[in-house]
């Protein structure tokens, strides 16, 4: 199987947070954002919500940096996995991670981790608008080629 990522489209997002609700549901059997593992941050002055998931980066830091190796991937999804009886709490993935997007569980002390819920990300199941999508990782790519020139084209005059 190819890796699949999660691709963000902020245009596309109306900031009605039903990612973060579905995820804590997903993971937690309860709605909580702050145990979601994907937040939506507001940029009041470009006038967008940005969801802010895990990249599932290739060579991920936050595998690489924890010293217990309570990190490591799903073979079948390359979701990452977090061993809850390994890890001591250090937060060193939440500072080694490129985007942020790590955040502690305040109630367990661990890390929320995304795990791409097993291959069915149940953010991408319920965004009413696509502003989260599920696609092989050289879709993203070429995605991000295709809207990085339609910018431009958008920006001459």
């Amino acid at each position: 199987m190819r890796q699949k990522v999660l691709a963000v489209y902020p245009h596309r997002c109306t900031g009605c947070r039903l990612c973060e609700q579905w995820c804590s549901w997903q993971h937690h059997g309860a709605v909580n954002p702050a145990r979601s593992r994907v937040t939506v941050h507001r940029n009041h002055h470009r006038h967008l919500n940005i969801p802010v998931t895990c990249s599932q980066c290739v060579k991920a830091p936050c595998v690489a940096v924890c010293p217990e190796n309570a990190i490591t991937r799903d073979p079948a999804t390359g979701g990452l996995l977090l061993d809850a009886d390994k890890c001591i709490g250090c937060r060193l993935c939440l500072e080694i991670c490129p985007r942020g997007c790590i955040k502690m569980d305040a109630g367990a002390g661990v890390p929320l981790l995304c795990d791409l819920c097993g291959g069915d990300p149940q953010c991408v199941e319920h965004c009413p608008e696509g502003a989260i999508l599920y696609l092989e990782l050289d879709q993203v790519d070429q995605g991000y080629r295709v809207h990085r020139l339609a910018e431009a084209e958008e920006a001459s005059p």
